[in-house]
């Protein structure tokens, strides 16, 4: 049962950052909007612009390949946690301008509605990194 749950894990992770990297590039213009309208410079908003999706597809090509899963579920995690800070930032209102930046429909959720999806794949990203550790043991 844990390798077919370890699986699934993994397989919503790829799903995931294939989808919002994939809905960021297709839009890239309207991504670029918003990412330059976030509160913090225009020299890291470009560089996020760009860096975000990079590293969701990085994510992904890691998690596909057997040798480098465990280095793409670390990664997922730190994804996760990064985008995960920004929600409870938004909600707790330290920003004065509050845009997302996310990909396709997940850009329709509200702020809280959004934090609970990333710490359900926050949560899942840890419990695949401790499958990981269970299954290669």
């Amino acid at each position: 049962m844990k390798p077919k749950l370890y699986f699934l894990f993994c397989f919503l992770l790829i799903l995931l950052f294939t989808y919002t990297a994939f809905s960021k590039w297709l839009n890239m213009e309207a991504h670029l909007y918003a990412m330059r309208n976030q509160p913090f410079s225009r020299t890291v908003n470009n560089f996020l612009a760009h860096a975000l999706p990079l590293a969701e597809i990085i994510a992904v090509i890691l998690l596909v390949i057997n040798t480098t899963r465990l280095l793409g579920l670390y990664l997922s995690l730190l994804l996760m946690t990064l985008f995960t800070g920004y929600v409870l930032v938004v909600l707790l209102g330290l920003f004065g301008r509050i845009p997302c930046s996310c990909g396709g429909v997940i850009e329709l959720l509200g702020w809280k509605e959004h934090l609970v999806f990333n710490i359900f794949f926050l949560a899942i990203s840890i419990a695949a990194i401790r499958l990981h550790k269970y299954i290669h043991a």
